[in-house]
C-alpha cells in the first residue's frame, strides 16, 4: 500500500498581485512550489507524488522537477478551474486500488516532516485526517447587514491547514459523490467528507509556519523565513 502526495500548484494566485502564479515565483533561489515538493520528496515514508499544475506551466514544472531530482513525482497533470476539480483530477489519476493520500497546497511552502509523519500515523486508525491550528483571534459571525450576530467560543474553533490525509477509497468516494450530485467549489476536502457523512475526521495540530501565501505581505514573510533557514523545522 503506497503513501501518495497530491501537491496542488494550479491556482492563479491573483491576490499576490503578480501576473505569475504565486507557486511559480522565486523565493531565495527556489520556486515557491519546490519548498513543499522537496519536503514530500525527501520524506522517507512518501512513495509517490502527483503534481497537479496550472496548465500553462506543465512543461516548466516538468523541467524543474527533472532538473532538481524530485524523483518521486510520477506524473504532472493539469489542474481544473477550481481547487476541487484539481484535487479530483489528482485523486482519479492514481492507478492504485488502496493507499494513503496526502493532499497539500504548494502555496503553503513550509510543511514539516513531522506533520506528514503524524498524518500518516493517524491514517492507520482514521480514514480522514486534517491539520489544524487553534484560532488565535476572536471570531465574529455577521448578519446580512455586516452587524455582529454571534461570537462563538474560540476554544472550539480551529483554522484548517494542509496537508489533509485520506484513505484512497474514502477520498475517491467523496469526489465521486460530489460529481454525481453537482457539488462544487469545496475549498478543502474534509468538507466533502463531512457533507456526505463518509467518515469521522481526526485532527492533528499543525504548525504556524505552514501558513498559506495569499497576499503580497505573505510573500514577504515567506521570503524572510526562506532567507533564515534556521527557522524551518524540517526535522
Amino acid at each position: 500500500m503506497k503513501n501518495i502526495g497530491i501537491l496542488l500548484a494550479s491556482g492563479t494566485g491573483s491576490r499576490v498581485g503578480n501576473k505569475t502564479p504565486k507557486q511559480f515565483l522565486e523565493l531565495n533561489g527556489k520556486y515557491l512550489f519546490e519548498y513543499s515538493l522537496k519536503t514530500f520528496n525527501d520524506h522517507i515514508n512518501i512513495d509517490e507524488i502527483v503534481f497537479v499544475c496550472h496548465p500553462e506551466y506543465i512543461e516548466f514544472a516538468k523541467n524543474i522537477i527533472k532538473k532538481n531530482g524530485y524523483t518521486k513525482v510520477s506524473r504532472v497533470i493539469a489542474g481544473g478551474n477550481t481547487r476541487q476539480e484539481s484535487v479530483s483530477n489528482g485523486v482519479f489519476s492514481i492507478i492504485n486500488d488502496t493507499g494513503k493520500v496526502l493532499i497539500h497546497d504548494t502555496a503553503r511552502p513550509f510543511v514539516t516532516n513531522d506533520v506528514i509523519t503524524r498524518i500518516l500515523d493517524e491514517l492507520n486508525i482514521y480514514n480522514a485526517v486534517s491539520t489544524v491550528v487553534p484560532a488565535s483571534d476572536t471570531i465574529f459571525i455577521l448578519d446580512d447587514s455586516d452587524c455582529v450576530n454571534s461570537i462563538p467560543n474560540r476554544s472550539s474553533l480551529a483554522c484548517v491547514q494542509t496537508p489533509q490525509g485520506f484513505d484512497l477509497n474514502t477520498i475517491r468516494k467523496a469526489h465521486y459523490l460530489a460529481q454525481k450530485q453537482n457539488v462544487s467549489l469545496a475549498t478543502d476536502d474534509c468538507s466533502l467528507i463531512l457533507k456526505f457523512g463518509i467518515s469521522p475526521i481526526k485532527t492533528i495540530h499543525g504548525d504556524d509556519i505552514c501558513f498559506k501565501v495569499t497576499t503580497a505581505k505573505d510573500l514577504l514573510l515567506a521570503k524572510s523565513i526562506a532567507d533564515n533557514t534556521a527557522m524551518l523545522n524540517t526535522n
